[in-house]
């Protein structure tokens, strides 16, 4: 092969990585440019009153649901969910958010025990964190917890498979290091 057919092998070969990278997610995947907007604290008209200011609730309060999928009665994920996991690793790492920390909250439906769906949703919520510190996130920027069935999606049908998620809440600002 040629040097200049080498060279445009290679340039074609950029470019379809680039336009890959780029592609829109499967169906059913949240982008990371939806994750952002509902992460990103929402500008609002701040009141001050001698110092003080006073924001609405919504700004410390942004938060998505994702469809994350693991085994059946398991913490492990689905190969299915790299999908959706690489969507928010790359909408977390987004300059809005590149600063904020974030909590990670597992949610089940209400089939089962509900203590064992307290301790699944935690070990389900840390597999994302896992999965996301082994991306190139900072630990200390994700903190995680488990619900169990205590705040379903969908409150009058506690069994239904919408209630089985992965929060994403984003807690404002990280602490800068010393």
């Amino acid at each position: 092969m040629s040097h200049k057919n080498s060279a445009l092998l290679t340039l074609l070969i950029a470019m379809c990585t680039i336009a890959s990278a780029k592609a829109d997610p499967p169906p059913g995947v949240m982008s990371d440019e939806q994750i952002e907007n509902a992460l990103k604290p929402a500008k609002t008209r701040g009141m001050s009153m001698r110092g003080l200011k006073r924001t609405q609730a919504a700004e410390s309060a942004a938060a998505v649901n994702l469809d994350i999928p693991f085994l059946y009665n398991s913490s492990e994920l689905k190969p299915e969910a790299s999908a959706q996991l690489k969507q928010l690793r790359s909408a977390l790492t987004r300059e809005s958010l590149r600063n904020d920390r974030f909590l990670v909250g597992g949610h089940t439906d209400a089939k089962g025990n509900p203590q064992y769906n307290k301790q699944l949703s935690l070990k389900r919520a840390e597999s994302v964190k896992r999965y996301l510190v082994a991306a190139g996130l900072d630990p200390g920027r994700l903190d995680t917890v488990g619900y169990g069935s205590d705040q379903p999606l969908a409150p009058d049908r506690p069994d239904d498979p919408a209630n089985r998620r992965v929060e994403i809440r984003d807690l404002g600002e990280a602490p800068a290091k010393p």
